[in-house]
């Protein structure tokens, strides 16, 4: 008898080829839809890492020598309250890590003469557009601190109207940034990555928003424009009731500040010329300001390409206590890799060099990425989301800066669809927060600046 066993070998050895062939094909996608992936080899191939095994986790910094009159040790410990975020500093108490903040705080807090408001310039997406959780948090530092006024408004960007803080109107006024590149040109950016050129002569009005759902913001002390004029401008002020400025300005290259002293809860601007302009401010002279700067679908990165003469030409005009950069939303999806993150967080550091150097003084503070829901996600939260707050923390302590970690003072994985589904706090994307979730979220971060602030006053303290 013929032995055919030879061929059954053959076909065994002819399909694992062919099996293993299939292996090394590229993805493939048929009316959009990628096919799955066969990987034959997965049970012999070694075990890719998980997000969760890549999470930096940076040492916790440690705790500033703290010494009496005397120069001898203090056993000092910061006190944080229960459910209350801890402040990261990495610092060590050198220039900006949150020192310089939490003096000008204390000052307040001690109501010591102020030679000008505590500003602090507050940098993200579309969590904050529309003044959502940055108009709760600035209505709690100022009725805490002291101060009233919205502080920063763009000239002439349409979202104002959408704020809860302010009535604004504006005329004359063309747009430019970053998401509009064809009209964009960097170089002639302010700090807030947005520039207003003129058509014909411009107008902007100023009024309390109508719902009076924010007392702190309904007045203020002076009334304040940004721009750049280097053919020179004439820039008028009209303040409720009828008192009136004009102010004619001198040609610069440089940025530039007019400004209408005198408690108001409405002013009309008027610019003629061909100014370059930047925002307006209403604000007071003394307690807390608090400017948002929003951009819809950033993740930061553009921030880097700032000029710097720019930066610093605003640590004059505008000086900051604390300059915070909330971004990350925008840097994750379903596809997130720690590679992609990694390089984010390299190009996230530009930015913080960048502010570094024109901001030397000023408090800077990393805050670690909110939560993004996802229904298909185990724990609700999307793939990504944690790993990325860990890079961020790494940020913030390669840095020397501080760091806030949003997303468990939030409440950690889950928080965004809970928050949305059980107390319409959000929108079904699971990634914008509303008023009302704005409010908690604000909550949060406010008791964490105020146990940070009282816990600098109880070292400050024992130096005395």
């Amino acid at each position: 008898m013929k032995d055919n066993t030879y061929k059954t070998l053959l076909l065994t050895v002819l399909v694992i080829i062919f099996l293993i062939l299939l292996h090394f094909l590229p993805k493939i996608e048929v009316s959009g839809v990628e096919l799955r992936n066969i990987n034959i080899l997965s049970d012999l191939s070694v075990k890719s890492e998980t997000l969760k095994d890549v999470i930096p986790k940076p040492k916790l910094p440690n705790g500033i020598i703290v010494r009496d009159k005397d120069g001898n040790i203090v056993n000092f410990k910061e006190v944080w309250p229960k459910g209350t975020e801890r402040i990261l500093d990495f610092s060590q108490g050198k220039a900006c890590g949150m020192d310089h903040f939490y003096e000008r705080l204390t000052s307040l807090a001690n109501k010591e003469a102020q030679p000008r408001p505590v500003r602090i310039a507050y940098f993200g997406d579309s969590f904050i557009e529309g003044d959502i959780m940055i108009a709760d948090l600035r209505e709690m530092l100022q009725q805490k601190y002291g101060g009233y006024g919205v502080g920063w408004i763009d000239a002439g960007n349409d979202l104002n109207q959408y704020k809860h803080v302010v009535h604004n109107e504006f005329s004359g006024l063309i747009e430019h940034m970053p998401k509009r590149p064809d009209s964009y040109n960097v170089a002639e950016a302010g700090i807030a990555e947005r520039y207003y050129t003129m058509d014909g002569t411009a107008e902007i009005k100023l009024s309390p928003f109508e719902l009076h759902e924010y007392p702190h913001t309904e007045k203020w002390d002076a009334t304040r424009l940004y721009f750049r004029a280097k053919r020179g401008t004439n820039v008028s002020f009209t303040l409720a009731g009828g008192r009136q400025t004009n102010v004619q300005v001198a040609p610069s290259p440089k940025v530039q500040m007019v400004e209408m002293k005198g408690n108001t809860n409405g002013a009309t601007i008027r610019i003629s010329g061909s100014p370059t302009l930047f925002g307006t401010a209403q604000e007071s002279d003394a307690g807390v300001v608090v400017d948002n700067f929003s951009m819809r679908g950033s993740d930061g990165r553009s921030l880097a390409n700032l000029p710097p003469a720019m930066l610093k030409e605003f640590a004059h005009a505008r000086p900051y206590d604390l300059i915070v950069f909330q971004f990350g939303v925008n840097a994750v999806d379903e596809k997130t890799t720690p590679e992609r993150l990694k390089k984010y967080i390299s190009e996230m550091n530009k930015v913080l060099t960048l502010f570094r150097q024109c901001f030397p003084e000023t408090s800077i503070l990393v805050m670690g990425s909110p939560d993004r829901g996802s229904k298909t996600s185990p724990d609700g939260t999307m793939k990504g989301i944690e790993m990325l707050v860990g890079y961020q923390e790494q940020l913030a302590s390669d840095a020397k800066v501080g760091f806030y970690n949003l997303f468990r003072s939030m409440g950690g994985p889950g928080t965004m669809v809970r928050i949305v589904d059980e107390q319409e706090m959000g929108t079904k994307d699971y990634v914008h927060i509303n008023y009302k979730g704005g409010k908690y979220v604000a909550g949060g971060i406010f008791r964490s600046i105020v146990a940070g602030q009282q816990n600098y006053a109880r070292r400050i303290k024992i130096y005395e």
